[in-house]
């Protein structure tokens, strides 16, 4: 009875001894399945044929020996970790997206900055522009009133150069055609001379022609007339004007001049002192017969070109 019983208890020992070590063998391979599966999971790792990692072919190995330390799961799973590659990586990459992350930071500030500064200059330069602007409408002003001004020069001078202070005028009318046609129609019946002096501080006065004729000369005759003019010196002149005129169309190539004198009518309003900047033309409505103005055999016209003298004879 007791071998029996001897029998039993080294069974029953022998049996918890064997379901020990299976137990405790079946939790091994567990832990190391565990490991495995989370040394898969990490990224950059390429497995085997068999499962293994191609970057470390120990490994197997080595979580076998890892799991029968005993060590806790997570404890096993943290030194792992820090001892594979990929966590440099990691670290190296999170260092340099901070680096980035700075540089960004800094390019942001600084752009902020010039926009700030870019737009004060562009505040500037717009002030800038508008202050030329009205400088250049100022010029343009100023130089419109120099135009007129140099105008008004010209003309005086023109004017001057061909001014006399001896009472003689010698004068010369271009393009007689087109102005006896303006005086046919009436668009420009009449055309005046440049002023002339008797002297220097003498009568002011100047001649009008009338290329198809006025008053009694109107489509016959060239009619001539004597126009005197405000002067600068009238307050120490003697009035009426009663010097002797002399009129003379020139024949520019035979020489045939024609010519007539006359005397001013001292009753005339014409001829008394100037009220007005002119006063009424006197003198020749018949002066000379169309006719003749234009014949071919005569050289009045020349080139397009009459030519008048006038003399006034301060002596008679």
């Amino acid at each position: 009875m007791l071998i029996i019983l001897f029998f039993l208890s080294c069974s029953c020992s022998e049996m918890s001894s064997s379901e020990f070590l299976k137990n405790k063998e079946i939790e091994q391979v567990s832990f190391v399945d565990k490991v495995r599966l989370r040394y898969q999971q990490m990224p950059g790792e390429q497995e085997g044929e068999n499962g293994t990692s191609q970057q470390h072919p120990h490994l197997l190995e080595a979580l076998y020996q890892l799991a029968n330390l005993g060590l806790p799961l997570d404890k096993l799973w943290e030194s792992l970790r820090t001892g594979f590659p990929f966590h440099q990586k990691v670290t190296e990459l999170e260092s340099r997206q901070q680096t980035l992350e700075n540089i960004v930071s800094v390019l942001s500030r600084e752009l902020g900055r010039r926009e700030g500064v870019s737009g004060v200059t562009l505040g500037e330069a717009m002030a800038r522009i508008i202050y030329l602007e009205q400088k250049v409408e100022q010029q343009d002003s100023l130089l419109a009133v120099k135009d007129v001004m140099i105008s008004n020069l010209a003309s005086r001078i023109h004017t001057l150069e061909q001014t006399t202070y001896d009472g003689c005028l010698l004068w010369k009318i271009p393009e007689v055609g087109l102005r006896s046609r303006e005086a046919r129609t009436g668009n420009r019946p009449a055309c005046y001379s440049p002023a002339f002096y008797t002297s220097r501080y003498g009568y002011k006065v100047c001649l009008k022609v009338f290329l198809n004729g006025e008053g009694t000369g109107t489509g016959t005759h060239l009619s001539l007339f004597l126009v005197l003019m405000k002067g600068e010196y009238d307050f120490q002149l003697k009035w009426p004007f009663r010097h002797k005129v002399t009129f003379t169309l020139l024949d520019q190539d035979n020489k045939q001049h024609i010519s007539t004198s006359f005397r001013p009518l001292e009753s005339s309003s014409s001829f008394q002192r100037p009220v007005n900047e002119t006063n009424v033309a006197s003198g020749l409505p018949e002066f000379c017969p169309l006719n003749v103005l234009h014949s071919p055999r005569t050289s009045y016209i020349c080139n397009d070109t009459l030519a008048i003298q006038a003399v006034i004879d301060m002596k008679a």
